[in-house]
């Protein structure tokens, strides 16, 4: 008998799941950049991939505040076109262009020649790769011997079950790992000298049944959500929307998800990925 597929969350599940995981480190803004700039010691002269860069906010402020070349690559096209945009909208208002340039490709795969960048950071997309550790491995196969890796990357806290870091998984989209694991796949992968410095931010709890955030238009998502896919009536869809609230009060907790910026140096003898 064939299993029908999983429902896919309500949209507004999505959206509040990757704030309370991925907006955390976004919170950190500039701080998180300038300790990115100054573990990698990235300066003018210097190659510089960003792996997994999004929409390119990281490795715009990278390029504009380090005078490296930047490359950054991320799997997801229109994030690309997005990033491209608004570099081309900044050069039109007359603001200075880095050197900056955006390339499309999977992260586990990257386009490059070995050993090219001084300096490489794989950031949270690393984590929605096919191979999160092939993924690490090509960020340290393409960066110079002695050269410098850094992952900014979420990391699992011990407060959450197996089944509901499923759920997790679900909805942001990627796989989290817990910090040994990251350290590993750099080890493995013939990064030495790894140290870590936790970019977890304080805890936050929720102040009412639903989570702040939620309009009665999302509250509407998760029921509606609920409706088609449970079959024993209210009990049953009560029961799934508890679940969902469930899950954000776990994330708002810093011990459910950790976010942590790793960094390492390529030892001369790495194997090649």
């Amino acid at each position: 008998m064939r299993v029908p597929p999983r429902p896919s969350p309500a949209p507004a599940v999505l959206r509040l799941v990757q704030l309370a995981v991925l907006g955390r480190w976004r919170e950190a803004g500039e701080q998180l950049y300038h300790a990115v700039a100054d573990v990698t010691e990235a300066a003018h002269g210097h190659e510089l991939l960003v792996s997994g860069c999004g929409d390119g906010v990281s490795a715009e402020w990278l390029a504009t505040r380090t005078g490296a070349s930047v490359t950054a690559v991320d799997a997801d096209a229109d994030r690309i076109e997005r990033a491209e945009h608004r570099s081309r909208t900044a050069a039109r208002d007359g603001r200075r262009r880095p050197t900056l340039s955006f390339q499309h490709a999977a992260l586990d795969d990257l386009p490059h020649e070995t050993a090219v960048f001084d300096v490489a950071v794989g950031e949270p997309a690393v984590a929605s790769a096919a191979d999160p550790a092939r993924a690490v491995a090509e960020l340290v196969r393409v960066t110079k011997p002695m050269g410098i890796v850094v992952l900014l990357q979420a990391t699992w806290g011990s407060e959450l079950s197996a089944d509901e870091r499923e759920l997790v998984v679900a909805r942001l989209g990627m796989r989290p790992h817990l910090l040994v694991e990251w350290k590993r796949m750099l080890r493995s992968a013939g990064v030495v000298d790894v140290s870590v410095q936790d970019w977890t931010p304080g805890s936050a709890s929720a102040a009412d049944d639903w989570p702040t955030g939620y309009t009665w238009s999302e509250k509407a998502q998760i029921v509606g959500r609920a409706m088609r896919t449970s079959g024993n009536g209210w009990r049953e869809i009560r029961a799934c929307v508890q679940r969902e609230i469930g899950l954000l009060r776990e994330l708002a907790d810093e011990r459910a998800i950790g976010f942590q910026l790793i960094r390492g140096v390529k030892w001369p003898a790495a194997p090649r990925a």
